[in-house]
């Protein structure tokens, strides 16, 4: 009875607030349609998007006005957040990834950058990471590794090439369905995938399609868009690529372990910011000798420092020599990080910093 009486005299302040949110919203997008007519006056002078004495006067003026109960706080961080969306519309960022669209590393980059920018698909690795270097795109998401397939080698193996830093990382959940045009079993003769989804997926195709031929490609998305110009295709991929390419599950969830994560990288030219809830990558080669990398790592241990992650790749242009690609718990401008690492660079041959950026952390909905 009395939770009754509560939910009929929360009903009307509930119905206000609805009215109130509608409001907010019409007029964030009205805010927004007139920042992009500012960015097209701007570009057609001559002038910078970026205004820094013009967004702090704002601000400025917003507290001069507010009678509360909002806080200096609360209005920084809500209008901040609003002038950022507006600087983005004017001038979006531009975010490469491995194409084509509704691939797991699109997926990855739109919930990163909360589809906020414009999205360039590629079509391998390397294009990606040319792109970004010649300035291109700002950033680039690229797979890193997956939690039962392990490392995907050749992104790795690009870091030695290219002089980027990792901006952010980014964990995405993957869940892979085997989709058709018609959704029946019997139609396919053939299955196409990444490698890594296959290998994700090989207990399950051995036991339910053996007798089926079981092809590579370049991305789930890929083999995605195959399946949907040929009924005798079949693709391992995601539900979003079945959205997008009119495709019908098959059978759902059909990886062999459950959990299955892939870490992205998210890879640019700018240095992040301290956060206090920071990583640092680096990548180091160590002479050919007895107990090189041992020594390499001994400064960690002495600075009681968390390593996070020690992985090797043949480094191509010597036999039996190795880059190891190390990640440590800390911001490169904490002093026992910044030690540290020079105490490594002693024992290497070469050493390259590849940045030091956010440990991601799961949002909560």
């Amino acid at each position: 009875m009395e939770n009754r009486s509560q939910e009929k005299a929360l009903a009307p302040l509930r119905d206000e607030i609805d009215q109130i949110d509608s409001k907010i919203l019409d007029l964030i997008n009205q805010r927004l349609s007139i920042g992009k007519q500012v960015g097209a006056v701007k570009k057609e002078k001559g002038g910078q998007i970026l205004d820094r004495s013009r967004e702090r006067k704002v601000i400025e003026k917003l507290w001069k006005m507010n009678k509360g109960p909002a806080n200096k706080d609360l209005l920084q961080y809500i209008f901040n957040v609003i002038i950022t969306a507006t600087r983005e519309i004017q001038k979006p960022r531009i975010i490469s990834f491995l194409g084509p669209k509704a691939s797991y590393t699109h997926l990855a980059a739109l919930n990163h950058f909360k589809y906020s920018g414009q999205f360039i698909e590629h079509p391998g690795l390397f294009d990606i990471f040319r792109d970004v270097e010649k300035n291109n795109s700002h950033f680039g998401v690229v797979p890193v590794e997956n939690s039962i397939e392990g490392a995907v080698n050749y992104t790795l193996d690009l870091f030695s090439d290219f002089d980027l830093k990792i901006c952010a990382e980014h964990y995405e959940p993957i869940s892979h369905d085997l989709l058709s045009i018609t959704g029946e079993a019997c139609d396919m003769k053939t299955i196409y995938s990444h490698p890594q989804a296959i290998a994700q997926c090989k207990g399950w195709l051995k036991k339910k399609f053996a007798h089926v031929k079981v092809l590579e490609t370049s991305s789930t998305s890929k083999a995605a868009l195959m399946a949907s110009e040929n009924q005798e295709v079949a693709a391992i991929a995601g539900q979003q690529a079945a959205h997008l390419y009119g495709l019908l599950s098959v059978e759902s969830k059909i990886e062999d372990y459950s959990g299955n994560v892939t870490r992205f990288l998210v890879i640019g030219k700018e240095s992040a910011r301290k956060t206090g809830r920071d990583k640092t990558s680096i990548m180091f080669v160590t002479s050919h000798v007895p107990g090189a990398l041992i020594k390499a790592l001994k400064p960690v241990e002495k600075a009681g420092l968390n390593m996070l992650k020690l992985e090797s790749r043949p480094t191509r242009d010597q036999n039996w020599s190795y880059y190891f690609f190390l990640d440590i718990e800390g911001h490169i401008e904490d002093p026992k990080i910044a030690k540290t690492i020079e105490k490594i660079k002693r024992y290497s041959l070469t050493l390259k910093i590849l940045g030091s950026y956010p440990v991601f952390v799961k949002e909560e909905i």
